[in-house]
């Protein structure tokens, strides 16, 4: 078998619906199958599905197990010789398989790949090419400049904002949404970190590939619709735990492999400083 698509819902199930369509399409020429993990599974929504699509190997969780825990879950039972982890918001092209599949099969150096992702509205989204987040591209990060130069290798340096959307080339990560990753890799390094609940273990699965002797491609060439945040409130609290702790956590994981103690506890404050700040934005938000 070639590639074992594996989608992690969590209560999304209308987004869900079309990305099964589009990845049913991709597959007509490419022996695969689909794995969906339904997070806190809603039953009469997943049992429609399921009758729909009877060919799709669900596992069902009652509860919300993140998305590292439930992409490892599949991964105990995936058959491919490439797993392709994908959001249940996005929908791919009709080739895109038979593309990216000769890709890594003439790039034996290469351990994952990932595409350009544009919003429904057709804009590029930078954590489509990423790099590993070193002191310097961090703080222009969580200050803001990054926003303000987006085409500046030195402002910009953890979207890559030097590099062409459009071009093909090694980078540090790429995100969770679509990461086509041989087996191999699986094999050698694990699966993601289970410690990251959602948010930062893909860019630490990224890290550890590279580690483990593995380079991290990028194919701008071809490109998926990501619709982004269908299932996530930005202004809750939950969402602040989550995607700051997981900053936190990346920061000190890997310290001092890619953090000095000093630069460590630097950033570890201005994550708790943004932590705050965005608590207090949500708060003046909902006095409107």
């Amino acid at each position: 078998m070639d590639v074992s698509v594996i989608i992690v819902n969590y209560k999304d199930y209308g987004c869900l619906h079309n990305c099964i369509i589009s990845v049913m399409r991709a597959l007509q020429e490419i022996s695969g199958e689909i794995i969906v993990v339904d997070n806190a599974s809603v039953s009469h929504e997943q049992l429609v599905m399921q009758k729909e699509f009877p060919l799709i190997s669900w596992i069902i969780n009652h509860e919300n197990k993140g998305f590292a825990k439930a992409n490892n879950q599949a991964l105990g039972t995936a058959k491919g010789r490439f797993f392709l982890f994908l959001n249940p918001d996005t929908i791919v092209p009709q080739h895109i398989f038979e593309t990216l599949i000769p890709y890594l099969d003439q790039h034996a150096e290469a351990g994952a790949v990932g595409v350009k992702m544009v919003n429904g509205k057709g804009d590029f989204l930078p954590e489509s090419k990423r790099n590993i987040p070193g002191v310097r591209a961090a703080f222009f990060k969580m200050t803001g400049f990054a926003k303000l130069f987006p085409n500046s290798s030195f402002f910009n340096a953890y979207a890559l904002g030097g590099f062409s959307k459009n071009g093909i080339y090694k980078v540090g990560a790429l995100t969770g949404a679509f990461l086509l990753v041989r087996e191999e890799v699986v094999h050698k390094i694990g699966g993601f970190d289970e410690r990251f609940f959602m948010y930062g273990e893909d860019i630490d699965f990224c890290y550890r590939m590279q580690a483990g002797g593995f380079e991290v491609h990028y194919v701008g060439t071809l490109q998926i619709t990501h619709f982004k945040g269908t299932s996530t409130n930005k202004h809750s609290t939950l969402y602040r735990q989550h995607f700051y702790g997981s900053m936190e956590l990346f920061v000190k994981k890997y310290s001092p492999t890619i953090y000095s103690r000093t630069a460590k506890w630097i950033l570890v404050l201005g994550i708790r400083l943004a932590r705050c700040l965005a608590a207090i934005k949500s708060f003046l938000l909902s006095l409107r």
